[in-house]
């Protein structure tokens, strides 16, 4: 993980970049089509929402008033936090799968 190399030129694309446009890069060099791998979207899910429900938990058992009202938002501040730092420090790119053909199928 944390390439973020085209897996067809190995060309090096930039942190912010694959931050910003995640679901429709391309590659400066090849113009290949790319996106996240399902591994890198898996793990930052995953530590996301660790951070959520620490956060949540952490406000939770706080003790001070009003937080039953605070935990939720803390809970979406910390995982869109967190899941933004993983992604923008760990991230692998690969190809991005052809589309189909809509349906129906034009006759030929």
């Amino acid at each position: 993980m944390s390439n973020r190399a085209c897996p067809l030129c190995f060309a090096k694309m930039r942190r912010v970049e694959v931050l910003a446009q995640s679901e429709e890069l391309t590659c400066p060099s090849c113009g290949g089509k790319l996106e996240l791998s399902r591994p890198s979207r898996v793990w930052n899910a995953f530590v996301g929402g660790l951070a959520g429900f620490f956060a949540a938990s952490l406000v939770f058992h706080s003790g001070i008033r009003g937080a039953w009202a605070l935990g939720l938002p803390a809970a979406v501040l910390a995982f869109g936090g967190v899941s933004a730092l993983m992604l923008f420090l760990l991230s692998d790119l690969v190809l991005r799968p052809k589309e189909a053909a809509p349906f129906p199928h034009p006759p030929k």
